[in-house]
C-alpha cells in the first residue's frame, strides 16, 4: 500500500492512550482523527485493556520519555494492552518510541513503532501491516533518512537530528469539551543537561501561521470558546526563519546565550487568533523566560482576549545550579521577568516547574533555591524529583542524590506550594469573576458546574443554581471564599 492511498478501517474498533505532556495530547487527537474519517470506531483505553464489549482491534500509544517513569509508564501500558489483547495489534509512537525504538520490538511490546517524524503516517503503517501475512517474520531495520516510505519493516525511526520540517497534523475536535490545545512548533534547540526531548524531538521546527488559524476556525465552528497555543518550545516559534533571514543577509544568528528571543511571530500570531469570530480566550502555553519584555508583555495586556495566566519554566533558585543545568538566565534575571509581568498585569497567575536534586545539589544550593521560590511566591510550583536520562549530560555528572533526600526536599517545596495557591486564590474569593464552565464535579457529597477563571483559579457553583446546562458557557459568579482547598465556591450572577 502507498501512504498516498487512504486507508478503510470500517468496523476497526481502534483504542489510543496518549502519554505526557499536551502536545502528545494534540498529535493523538489529530491520529484519532485520521482514524475516524478511516471509518474506524474510536474505543476507551481502560475499557478495551478489559477486554469489554470484545476490547479493541488496534492499540495505539502516544508514549512519553520526560523522565525513567515515564519510560516505564509508556512500557507498562504497551504491555498491558499487548497481554490483554493478544490478537490485536499494538504500535508506539512518540518520545520513548523515538528513543527506545529497538528495545520496543525486541521485547514483543509494539508490532510497530513510528518515531516522532511520522506520527501522521502511523495510520498508513497499520494498514499497510495488516496487509502482510503477520505470520511471517518481521523485518526490523532502522528507517535511514532516505528510505522510502512504506518500505517493508515495522520500525519507522529516523534520527531527529536530520528532521527539518514541521510534521503537519491537524486536529478538528479534541478530548477537552471546552479548551482546544492548538500546537504551533515542535522541537527545541536548548539542550538543557538533564533533558533528552531536544534527542527526541529534535530542533525547532514551526508550523504556518496559515494552517494554526485554519484549525483554529475550524475548531471555533465546532463550538470550543478557548485555545491553548502549545509547543515543545514556543517561546521559539518563528525562531528557525530568524535564523534563515539573518544567514541570507550575510550575518550570523547570536547565540542564544546572549540573544532576546524574537517575540514578533508568536506575538503576530496570538493577535490572528484573536480575530477569529467565537474564540473568547487565549492562553500560552510553558514560556522561557527570556522572551518577556516590556513590549511583549504590554502587547499581551492590550488584548482583551489574552489569560493573564504564565508558566515560566525556572528549574531551580540557585544560580549554580541553573549554570549545571545549561539554563540561558539566572535568578536575578528571571525575578526582573516575574515583576515586569505584576507590573503590566494585574494580580497575574504565575507559575512554573521545579526540579529538585540535581546532580550535585547541595544542601546550601537547595536552601538558596527554596528563598527563591519563597521570594517569588508562584501561584503554583510543579515540583519534579530529578531523573536520570541515559544519553543526558546530567546522567553522567558526579554526586547523584538518593531518592530519599530528594523526596525530602520535594516534600519540602510541596509545603511551600500549598500555602502560597491557597494565598493566590484568596485574592479571589470573594469578588466578582467570569469562568467558562467546564463539567460537573462531585465535592463533598453535593453536584457543582466547575470551571475556571481567566487566570486559571477554578471555581464550583451549585447545580441547583442553574435551569440549563451552562458547559461551555461563561457565566459571571461571586465567590464566597473556599469550597475546599480546590475549589472557590461560587454562586451564580448571570450566563453570558
Amino acid at each position: 500500500m502507498k501512504y498516498s492511498d487512504k486507508p478503510v478501517f470500517h468496523g476497526t474498533k481502534v483504542a489510543l492512550l496518549s502519554l505526557g505532556c499536551k502536545v502528545n495530547s494534540y498529535e493523538t487527537d489529530s491520529i484519532r482523527r485520521q482514524f475516524e474519517e478511516a471509518g474506524a470506531e474510536i474505543v476507551d483505553f481502560d475499557g478495551a485493556c478489559k477486554g469489554i464489549d470484545g476490547g479493541a482491534d488496534i492499540f495505539v500509544i502516544n508514549t512519553c520519555s520526560v523522565t525513567n517513569i515515564a519510560d516505564r509508564k509508556s512500557r507498562q501500558m504497551l504491555r498491558r494492552a499487548r497481554q490483554n489483547n493478544p490478537g490485536a495489534i499494538v504500535a508506539a509512537t512518540g518520545c520513548y518510541a523515538q528513543i527506545g525504538a529497538q528495545e520496543l520490538i525486541d521485547s514483543g511490546v509494539a508490532d510497530i513503532v513510528a518515531g516522532n517524524s511520522h506520527k501522521s503516517e502511523l495510520i498508513a503503517m497499520i494498514a499497510e501491516y495488516l496487509e502482510k501475512d503477520r505470520t511471517e517474520e518481521p523485518a526490523h531495520r532502522e528507517m535511514s533518512a532516505d528510505a522510502e516510505p512504506g518500505s517493508p519493516s515495522n520500525l519507522y525511526v529516523t534520527s531527529m537530528k536530520d528532521e527539518h520540517c514541521y510534521e503537519d497534523m491537524k486536529i478538528d475536535s479534541c478530548d477537552e469539551r471546552v479548551r482546544a490545545f492548538v500546537k504551533i512548533e515542535d522541537g527545541c534547540n536548548q539542550f538543557c543537561t538533564y533533558c533528552i526531548i531536544p534527542y527526541a524531538r529534535g530542533r525547532v521546527r514551526s508550523r504556518t501561521p496559515e494552517s494554526v488559524l485554519e484549525e483554529v476556525r475550524g475548531l471555533a465552528e465546532k463550538g470550543f470558546k478557548e485555545v491553548v497555543v502549545t509547543g515543545i518550545h514556543v517561546s521559539s516559534y518563528g525562531f528557525e526563519n530568524y535564523e534563515k533571514a539573518t544567514a541570507q543577509n550575510g550575518t550570523k544568528a547570536a547565540d542564544d546565550d546572549n540573544v532576546m528571543f524574537n517575540f514578533t511571530p508568536l506575538l503576530e500570531l496570538i493577535r490572528q487568533i484573536a480575530k477569529i469570530d467565537g474564540i473568547e480566550r487565549i492562553r500560552l502555553g510553558s514560556l522561557e523566560p527570556r522572551i518577556v519584555c516590556r513590549e511583549f508583555a504590554e502587547a499581551l495586556a492590550a488584548e482583551p482576549k489574552f489569560c493573564p495566566y504564565f508558566h515560566l519554566s525556572l528549574q531551580s533558585g540557585c544560580d549554580s545550579v541553573l549554570k549545571r543545568m545549561n539554563r540561558h538566565y539566572d535568578t536575578a534575571e528571571f525575578y526582573e521577568k516575574v515583576e515586569l509581568l505584576r507590573e503590566v498585569f494585574d494580580d497575574p497567575s504565575i507559575n512554573t516547574d521545579v526540579i529538585v536534586g540535581f546532580p550535585g545539589e547541595t544542601v546550601e544550593e537547595f536552601e538558596t533555591s527554596k528563598a527563591f521560590l519563597e521570594k517569588v511566591n508562584f501561584a503554583k510550583m510543579h515540583i519534579f524529583k530529578y531523573s536520570r536520562r541515559r544519553g543526558t549530560v546530567a546522567d553522567r555528572m558526579e554526586g547523584q542524590l538518593t531518592e530519599a533526600e530528594k523526596h525530602e526536599r520535594s516534600e519540602t517545596l510541596a509545603v511551600i506550594d500549598r500555602k502560597n495557591h491557597h494565598d493566590f486564590m484568596e485574592i479571589f474569593a470573594d469578588r466578582d469573576e467570569t469562568i467558562l464552565v467546564e463539567s460537573v464535579q462531585s465535592i463533598e457529597g453535593k453536584d457543582y458546574y466547575t470551571g475556571l477563571t481567566a487566570r486559571y483559579v477554578s471555581v464550583a457553583v451549585p447545580c441547583d443554581e442553574f435551569d440549563e446546562d451552562p458547559v461551555n458557557r461563561f457565566v459571571t459568579v461571586c465567590t464566597r471564599g473556599f469550597l475546599n482547598g480546590e475549589y472557590l465556591l461560587g454562586l451564580k450572577k448571570a450566563i453570558l
